[in-house]
């Protein structure tokens, strides 16, 4: 799992060191980082894959507006069976004639080297010492050019866990039916606008999670709701979803669902492959969308899944449901100046506020403008700030 992220010099990022736990909630107001976040995770995953270069990923409008420095910093950690894996990438940048490249990438088990590169040459390394050296390419990461063997399995491992990240703004307008890709959707696009085309290959190279989806689906997430079907249409493919209600079956266009229905989809396919894979899950505000019964069952098998290890989860919340359930034991609040940079705390609160037991709940600490700035960056907890607020107002 993900045990930190470190940026510097990225938009709103400046020195930003993001502590990550099994299960993490990031809290804020709107404009304070949170989904700058999996907007990171998701540029990063893609450049250590090899699906984008630096100039597409990390453009010189991309460096912090107030910053004059013109080179960025990126850090990954990473837990596994075999150690902590420290993944850095530098990148330097010349804005008046919009070119960056990569000065440094590197990648270290527990301090030893698995591969290090910069602007003259690549080293590579095997599972037993070192490798030979490559002459680098300024924009593409060289991890993304390094194929399997059986002497780079520590290497490997660390591209299945980035290959086995999920990332995930969903946004149900943006979902078609319409399946036309000449190749593989092996990751999702954030928005899931082409869940279609990654329902495709799920159901070639990883058919128990589609069936784990359907089931969890059939069992109450999406009554009637029994399995998915793909229907040729020329040279493309639709995506059916066939709902049965007693003997009679009827079979829709997923685009032809309602948005609740199509978000409800999409997180349980996302999480029955996430666990299949044992990897990582990070969901910009999942409650978008969904219904009030649907929330906290949702937020509660997260919760499980992520303490039992099935898999990480690191999300995004607003809703009052989440910030309650997950807040006090998970939450990390992000804060920054209209112009600066975000500051990140975690919250605490004491056993009576985190159980409602004070009158009040979190969400509400955070509605009343009490649970930020001076609620997060002191030590006084949210009950002394309730007592403070009462004992000083003119009510």
């Amino acid at each position: 799992m993900f045990t930190r992220c470190y940026a510097d010099n990225y938009r709103c990022f400046s020195s930003f060191e993001l502590p990550l736990e099994p299960l993490s909630v990031l809290l804020g107001p709107n404009g304070s980082g949170k989904s700058t976040v999996l907007s990171l995770f998701s540029k990063l995953r893609d450049f250590i894959l090899g699906r984008g270069t630096s100039l597409d990923l990390f453009p010189p409008d991309s460096l912090t507006r107030w910053d004059q420095r013109s080179e960025q910093t990126f850090e990954l950690s990473f837990r596994h069976d075999f150690g902590t894996y420290l993944y850095r990438l530098r990148i330097t940048h010349r804005p008046e004639q919009a070119l960056n490249k990569v000065v440094e990438e590197s990648l270290t088990l527990d301090g030893k080297p698995l591969f290090a590169s910069d602007d003259q040459q690549t080293q590579l390394y095997n599972d037993k010492g070192l490798g030979p050296q490559l002459m680098p390419d300024w924009h593409i990461s060289g991890i993304s050019r390094i194929y399997e063997r059986h002497d780079n399995k520590k290497l490997w491992a660390f591209r299945r866990l980035i290959e086995g990240t999920l990332i995930l703004a969903i946004n149900p307008a943006l979902v078609t039916a319409v399946s036309a890709e000449k190749h593989p959707v092996t990751i999702p696009k954030p928005d899931c606008s082409d869940f279609a085309g990654w329902l495709r290959h799920i159901t070639t190279s990883e058919a128990l999670a589609r069936q784990e989806a359907e089931q969890s689906l059939g069992k109450g997430e999406l009554p009637g709701f029994r399995l998915f079907q793909v229907d040729p249409s020329g040279d493309a493919q639709i995506l059916q979803c066939i709902f049965q209600s007693g003997a009679t079956k009827k079979k829709f266009r997923l685009d032809e669902l309602s948005f609740g229905q199509i978000a409800l989809i999409i997180l349980e396919t996302a999480l029955a492959v996430v666990n299949e894979r044992h990897g990582v899950l990070l969901l910009d505000e999942p409650s978008n969308f969904l219904g009030l019964s649907e929330i906290q069952p949702l937020l509660t098998r997260l919760q499980d899944a992520a303490l039992e290890n099935h898999f990480q989860v690191i999300l995004t919340a607003h809703h009052p449901i989440a910030v309650n359930l997950l807040a006090a034991s998970y939450g990390l609040w992000l804060e920054r100046e209209p112009i600066g940079p975000t500051r990140i705390q975690r919250i605490h609160v004491d056993e009576a506020v985190s159980e409602g037991k004070a009158g009040i709940h979190v969400s509400e600490l955070i509605a009343r403008g009490w649970l930020s700035g001076i609620g997060v960056n002191q030590s006084a907890t949210p009950s002394e700030i309730i007592r403070e607020y009462v004992k000083d107002s003119p009510v």
